[in-house]
């Protein structure tokens, strides 16, 4: 028979509710010590309407406490362990997603205009501000919220009036998970802009020289920006050989501003993957020369480079597995795990026929403990990537590969947006 514990790992409460303590009687709580351990019947961290903002709800076995079988505990003081393996939280669940505050904004208790709240369920956080979560939502059964990010704070010391759980407008704020945006996603229909050589972005298309120091912004070679609109012309001619466009999220506008220029020699605009603007040249294509950060991959691999595909023909680059070559892999085992991976997600795909976002594949020890990534995690090995599919939620990605996929397969109530794929034993989560 399983032995399903219930470990604390942080002085904390038990409660009857999964609501902030200042809100619970005396007779709802425990106080328990880190430590202990409880027998468990059954636990869940989420039922038909979402998650426990935060919470594992747990039901004990042969005991109950204050006469009281089943509670809540925070998730960050406890862990689910069944036969001394840790089940909750999940593999690589154990990294969390922050939220960052781009604009001075209204933290709201419901997802509504703020006019129509009382004071009491509204809070004001200026742009600067960054939280732990310990999940994050877009929409529920009931659908979205009405262009709002519904948020649980992880660390209770970044409560707000106590409270964990709030709604923020997502033009004001975005979701990030090592490093990459993870909410708002890009669309299907979102144009990028993909910048091919370092430049300048400037507010008027003159020569860099005419433009004063407040017009002009370096930008990197392999920078996308997510954009509402762009145009090579008006009414009056082109703009000498510069596109102009308009960014879409204020969380990517540039000093403030929306609407910039870049000469067409060092940027294009893609759709779906493909270029849109210049259009390509129809010119039988010549042998293929990378122009991203080039970097030796250990053994007898050899250089390769940010832009260069780790399979030939493939979609997926060294530097997507490589986090822009500043993740390189130490080994020839790594190396080949990751070539594995990207053979795999390849398939994957083809299947759906829609771009990939990667938001993490290899991880040195160094960085998967900065994360908080489990301390046995294939990302470790090259063998994972956390990713997001352009118009499909992970739960959709994870069902389309399930029949096929020989690996790992994971899915979060607090990323829903994310799946996870992985090469090691065939095990999933999340479902």
């Amino acid at each position: 028979m399983v032995q399903r514990i219930l470990r604390v790992i942080r002085d904390g409460l038990f409660k009857l509710r999964p609501d902030p303590s200042a809100e619970l009687s005396p007779r709802e709580t425990y106080a328990v010590k880190a430590g202990q351990t409880y027998q468990l019947q059954s636990y869940a961290y989420a039922d038909i309407n979402g998650d426990f903002d935060g919470h594992i709800k747990f039901a004990l076995m042969g005991q109950s406490i204050q006469g009281f079988n089943t509670w809540f505990v925070h998730s960050s003081n406890a862990q689910v362990e069944f036969d001394g393996v840790i089940v909750y939280p999940h593999e690589d669940q154990q990294s969390l997603p922050i939220l960052k505050v781009v604009r001075d904004t209204t933290f709201k208790r419901r997802p509504l205009q703020t006019s129509v709240l009382d004071p009491s369920e509204t809070v004001n956080v200026v742009a600067g501000r960054r939280f732990v979560l310990q999940s994050y939502a877009y929409a529920d059964s009931q659908g979205d919220f009405s262009n709002h990010i519904k948020i649980s704070i992880n660390d209770q010391e970044d409560f707000l009036n106590g409270r964990s759980t709030w709604y923020v407008y997502d033009q004001h704020a975005y979701v990030e998970f090592d490093g990459e945006v993870v909410y708002p996603k890009i669309e299907p229909n979102d144009f990028v802009l993909r910048v091919t050589r370092s430049t300048l972005f400037k507010r008027r298309p003159l020569q860099t020289s005419q433009l004063p120091a407040n017009e002009k912004v370096d930008v990197a070679q392999g920078s996308t920006w997510i954009l509402q609109s762009y145009a090579y012309a008006d009414a009056q001619g082109d703009f000498d050989d510069h596109i102009k466009f308009a960014l879409k999220y204020p969380k990517d506008f540039v000093n403030d501003l929306s609407t910039w220029y870049v000469y067409k020699g060092h940027a294009r605009v893609e759709f779906s993957g493909k270029i849109v603007y210049p259009p390509p040249t129809p010119t039988a294509p010549p042998p293929p020369q990378y122009s991203g950060t080039r970097f030796r991959l250990p053994g007898s691999y050899g250089t390769v480079y940010t832009d260069q595909p780790i399979i030939p023909g493939g979609n997926f680059t060294w530097g997507e597995a490589t986090k822009n070559g500043s993740r390189i892999p130490p080994t020839v085992a790594v190396t080949e795990n990751i070539i594995g991976l990207a053979r795999q997600l390849q398939r994957a795909r083809e299947q759906l026929d829609r771009p990939f976002q990667i938001n993490s594949w290899y991880r040195p020890p160094e960085v998967n403990n900065e994360v908080g990534g489990a301390s046995r995690s294939q990302h470790l090995f090259g063998r994972a990537a956390d990713i997001q599919v352009s118009g499909l939620s992970g739960r959709q990605v994870a069902n389309a590969v399930f029949g096929w996929w020989n690996g790992g397969i994971g899915i979060y109530s607090n990323m829903p947006s994310v799946v996870h794929l992985d090469t090691g034993p065939r095990r999933y989560w999340g479902f």
